[in-house]
């Protein structure tokens, strides 16, 4: 190297040792907050003291709990292992979905939905107390269908 390139290099070099740590500070000071966690499901709450009606199956339990006036219900979902289905959501069904022909014609824009399910786990969804809801309750009748919105297909039905 001749001497104008050295003094040019040495030059480049120092600017680089000032500048460097000045950009490094100046980039850790702009960087922007870490957003904070947001679950798209709700926090989990407490379950209910009172368990209306249960259903126990391999892989998963189910449960309506209720409060001691049956002022708010309360559906639990219990997995057992990991479900298959990702996507899994739980509707409550019209009134009589048990035939064959009623779930080949659900359509979960005019069902009631519950709430999703994923991994392993127990989830608490609230379910809507009105009397209708009650009724269906006392005669047998309610039920809840999982429905994978992503293959769209019916999982399983639930009758209680």
């Amino acid at each position: 190297m001749i001497k104008p390139l050295r003094k040019k290099h040495l030059q480049i070099w120092i600017a680089w040792a000032v500048l460097l740590p000045i950009l490094i500070i100046s980039a850790v000071l702009v960087r922007p907050a870490f957003p904070e966690d947001k679950l798209l499901q709700p926090a989990a709450s407490a379950a209910l003291p009172i368990v209306l009606k249960s259903l126990d199956k391999e892989n998963y339990s189910i449960s309506i709990r209720s409060n001691s006036d049956t002022s708010q219900l309360q559906l639990e979902w219990i997995n057992k292992k990991t479900l298959t289905y990702p996507t899994a959501t739980i509707y409550k069904a019209s009134p009589n979905p048990s035939n064959r022909e009623a779930l080949k014609d659900f359509v979960p824009e005019k069902s009631e939905l519950i709430g999703r399910i994923e991994a392993r786990g127990i989830y608490h969804f609230v379910l809507p107390n009105n009397n209708a809801t009650i009724e269906q309750l006392n005669n047998k009748s309610i039920h809840f269908i999982i429905y994978d919105f992503i293959h769209q297909q019916i999982i399983d039905t639930i009758n209680f």
